[in-house]
């Protein structure tokens, strides 16, 4: 026997290889690709090889037989027979093996179409160590130890998830390849900026100088209009240093596109060419729906339903509603004459009614006030839960807004013993830049809960819809020092920074707001919503450079601005033709398609919740000595 010692929880032999004959046996196989289904096509064989995972270990004897069950490469299983020589016995659960035997009709039929395959011979091509046994348990969960994601893999679900992100990337690019699109790559190294979040720096062995992965192709996108190229997607690698949830990896994947001598119109029935089909053929929750009038719920029919920013800011509080539960609104009561008073600001004060919240399930809607839930104000609660409640419920909220005609508002509201009445405050609808106001949060976490499902939700299926007509800039919020929230944003005089990103271009008909009022400018931007997840955005750009120009210096106060964005400029200022776009978050889209919480479902190797990749253990020390090279040091402790 050949001596082993451990090294790193691995086997290093001494005195020599393996043997050669034990080495040969696991590289010399049948290079079938045959799977179960096939098999049972041919219904009886003499003699057929099929390759997979060994997925039990051997079970008891029955008559001198041995029981096993293998898994094809498609993730399907048979039951293997043993009768000769107890090969079985041997073989680790999760081994990589070659079965060869004949196809024979199970006594008792079961699964596999009632047939199994008899044991010629069981070759082992890699045995498994006793890890795949150990976490028997963690398989029978669907749940495994983060390192362990090859196991996890493995999985027939997990093989599906991945089959069916490839399945609809190939749908996506046969419908934009029929559309004349040309799939370009783009360079992943590009240079710092300071548009959007922050970025991975990658160091260079030039003193002083950086790359940053690109947090999007942007940039390169519009060099490409300005190259020639008419119409360009590509499933592009994005980064972003940003604080992870269950929608947000540092690294994915967007499906970029951008189209030369086209206006935002033209890209977002380009958009609903791709997204809606996609739906209806790979959607766990069938066809996607959108907005009728109402609102009511239709199936998306190729056209999705287009909202102003306003609209959905004012009836559902943020810019990205979930319309599963359209009749859920909030309403303002600014038209009866009431007015907040708190903050000058801040002078609308509307309402959200929750239809029988406080009964007869009890008051499950008070943890959704809890302060830490909200960006700055909390909304306040009033159970109506007697008449005089019904009737005076509007003196609690007294101290935050000033009423007139209260029964005039109580006639519209038609509250009900039973009924929960929220309130809180807000920016009047023309400079409306809170978002989510608190009533936006509410209405969030209520739908949310299991009860906001069953009693709001008026559809299982995803409803989609636009929202267009964003404020081009929205007002630079001031930060506190000593970190305590404040109850009303504050924003610095006369300070700017683009909604979307300094490249969107201004709608037309508020273009002399430029100079004078910023904010009163709306912007050629649009987003595709479904089911309050923003799944893709897109403009149309700025392709003048005189008024690129403008924007970063007079108005985002962008002083480098040719430094930082003098080769779009340069591109710009050759003949650049019009031109539009959009990215949809791929990762995103395939875990909404497949019903999946998390985009970490639909990864092969997600980082975890602080960006780390614990199969391979990154991101890992690097020695000072390699950093010498690249004029970098560690900090002193």
């Amino acid at each position: 026997m050949i001596p082993t010692r451990c090294v790193w929880g691995s086997v290093r032999h001494v005195g020599g290889p393996p043997a050669k004959a034990a080495t040969a046996a696991r590289f010399q196989f049948q290079a079938t690709q045959l799977t179960v289904k096939q098999l049972l096509r041919f219904k009886w064989v003499d003699t057929v090889a099929i390759n997979g995972c060994s997925t039990s270990g051997p079970s008891g004897s029955v008559r001198a037989l041995c029981l096993g069950r293998l898994r094809d490469v498609a993730g399907d299983t048979i039951q293997l027979v043993d009768s000769q020589d107890a090969q079985l016995v041997d073989c680790s659960l999760e081994s990589a093996v070659q079965a060869t035997g004949s196809l024979e009709r199970k006594v008792g039929g079961g699964d596999a179409g009632g047939y199994e395959i008899r044991l010629q011979r069981l070759q082992v091509l890699n045995a498994a160590n006793g890890t795949p046994a150990q976490l028997q348990g963690n398989k029978a969960l669907g749940a495994f130890p983060p390192e362990y994601r090859c196991l996890q893999l493995r999985l027939r679900e997990n093989q599906q998830l991945l089959r069916s992100r490839y399945e609809v990337a190939l749908q996506i690019r046969s419908v934009l390849d029929g559309a004349h699109f040309t799939e370009v790559e783009t360079p992943l190294l590009f240079k710092p900026t300071p548009e959007g979040a922050r970025e991975f720096l990658v160091p260079t062995r030039q003193r002083s100088r950086f790359f940053a992965l690109t947090q999007s192709p942007q940039q390169y996108k519009q060099l490409l209009m300005a190259s020639g190229v008419h119409r360009y997607f590509q499933f592009a690698r994005c980064f972003r240093d940003e604080d992870l949830r269950r929608d947000r990896q540092p690294e994915f994947t967007q499906v970029d596109l951008e189209m030369a001598f086209a206006t935002g119109s033209d890209v977002m029935r380009t958009v609903e060419d791709v997204v809606v089909p996609v739906w209806s053929a790979h959607a766990v929750q069938g066809p996607l729906l959108t907005l009728a009038e109402g609102p009511t719920l239709v199936e998306a029919r190729g056209l999705l339903k287009r909202l102003s920013y306003r609209h959905v800011m004012t009836k559902y509080g943020i810019d990205k509603p979930d319309l599963r539960a359209p009749a859920f609104q909030i309403t303002s009561l600014e038209d009866n004459h009431v007015r907040a008073t708190e903050n000058e600001r801040f002078p609308v004060f509307e309402v959200l009614v929750v239809r029988g919240g406080s009964a007869p399930s009890g008051e499950w809607w008070t943890k959704l006030v809890h302060p830490d839930l909200y960006n700055s104000r909390t909304p306040l609660a009033v159970p109506i839960d007697t008449d005089e409640a019904r009737d005076h419920w509007f003196e609690r909220f007294s101290p935050m807004a000033s009423f007139e005609d209260t029964s005039l508002i109580n006639e519209q509201l038609n509250l009900q013993r039973g009924d929960v009445v929220f309130g809180s405050t807000r920016e009047p609808d023309h400079m409306l830049f809170e978002n989510p106001t608190p009533l936006g949060r509410l209405r969030q976490l209520i739908l949310a809960t299991p009860w906001g499902q069953s009693n709001l939700f008026e559809t299982q299926a995803d409803v989609g819809a636009w929202v267009v007509d964003f404020p081009l800039f929205s007002p630079v919020e001031t930060t506190t020092t000593t970190g305590t929230k404040r109850k009303y944003p504050n924003y610095e005089a006369d300070k700017y920074i683009s909604t979307h990103h300094p490249f969107t271009m201004v709608q037309l008909d508020t273009y002399q707001n430029l100079e004078t009022s910023p904010l009163e400018c709306l912007g050629q931007h649009y987003d595709l919503v479904i089911n309050g997840v923003e799944l893709g955005g897109g403009s149309t750009r700025i392709h003048d450079t005189a008024l690129q120009d403008y924007i970063f210096k007079n108005v985002l106060d962008i002083h480098n601005s040719h430094e930082l964005f003098g080769h779009l400029l340069d591109a710009l200022a050759m003949g650049a033709p019009p031109h539009a776009g959009f990215a949809i978050g791929f990762d995103r889209m395939c875990a909404m398609l497949l019903g999946r919480d998390s985009i970490r479902d639909v990864l092969p190797f997600p980082k975890s919740v602080n960006g780390s990749d614990l199969v391979v253990k990154s991101p890992a020390v690097v020695p000072e000595s390699v950093l010498k090279s690249y004029h970098i040091q560690y900090l002193k402790e």
